[in-house]
């Protein structure tokens, strides 16, 4: 059974890869079919987890806001509209607590506040990442910022995993996450930032003091991220998010580091 699960993880965890790197280097609207795919995905396993605690959010309307709010971000990002249009988005999340009123459920402000953070948790950083395939100064699509900020997510997992087995000790939170450790974090820091060096060699785009900006950036809300899910988690006693990914539950569970880390990086690229 352990043989048949580590294969099952191994044959999902290159699948995965596989999808993101493919639509990274493919073209903008892949991009946009792939993560917001995701999108929904993730908003849906994350009202599903609600479930479990006896709150009952607005899946539908948390849908149409999650996948709007990725498309005006991609569409933004790319010059196709103008941001004026995030205004309607504001109009649309008033539609919210009015529905609520209709609904006669025993936890509305539960509701009300969950289908909305659902939707932002999500929406908001896939969509932010729709500027990581855009080569700054040009205008042009290039994936490779978007590769290497899960590069950087993969490596800093990886390390804080292998310090943390060999020489951790001092927990970070344990009551969310028990092996989590601080040589891990610091450990996943210092491959991290180390990774920066070659990827500045071989991505170039920025200099390499920017390329060790954006690493250190995103290892740090990185480990925060996987963090905060832990943290949902716990609250609702679920192992994993969801089961569309054997061996490694559902798409938050990958995304968990990603999601955290992608606003801050996305602030990076404004300034570099």
């Amino acid at each position: 059974m352990k043989t048949n699960n580590l294969v099952s993880r191994i044959i999902t965890g290159a699948l995965f890869i596989g999808i993101v790197i493919l639509s990274a280097i493919t073209s903008r609207w892949v991009f946009l079919g792939v993560f917001g795919f995701f999108t929904v995905a993730g908003v849906l396993e994350y009202y599903k987890m609600c479930n479990v605690k006896g709150r009952s959010p607005q899946r539908a309307t948390g849908v149409i806001l999650a996948a709007s709010l990725f498309c005006l971000l991609f569409f933004i990002i790319w010059g196709d509209i103008e941001a004026k249009y995030i205004a309607l988005y504001a109009v649309a999340l008033c539609i919210v607590p009015i529905i609520e009123l209709y609904r006669k459920k025993h936890t509305p402000m539960d509701n009300w506040a969950h289908t909305i953070f659902g939707a932002l948790y999500t929406a908001l950083p896939m969509g932010l990442m729709s500027r990581m395939i855009y080569l700054p100064g040009t205008g042009e699509y290039c994936g490779r910022l978007l590769i290497c900020f899960f590069i950087f997510i993969w490596v800093a997992d990886t390390g804080a995993y292998c310090a943390g087995r060999l020489f951790g000790k001092h927990k970070m939170f344990p009551r969310i996450s028990p092996k989590k450790t601080i040589e891990g974090l610091i450990g996943g820091i210092i491959l991290t930032i180390t990774a920066a060096i070659p990827i500045y060699y071989v991505a170039g785009t920025y200099t390499l003091p920017q390329w060790i900006i954006t690493a250190a950036v995103c290892v740090g809300f990185a480990v925060m991220g996987d963090l905060a899910e832990s943290m949902i988690k716990r609250d609702t006693g679920i192992k994993d998010s969801g089961r569309l990914l054997p061996g490694h539950g559902g798409i938050l569970d990958r995304f968990d580091s990603a999601l955290l880390a992608a606003p801050p990086v996305y602030a990076c690229t404004l300034f570099m």
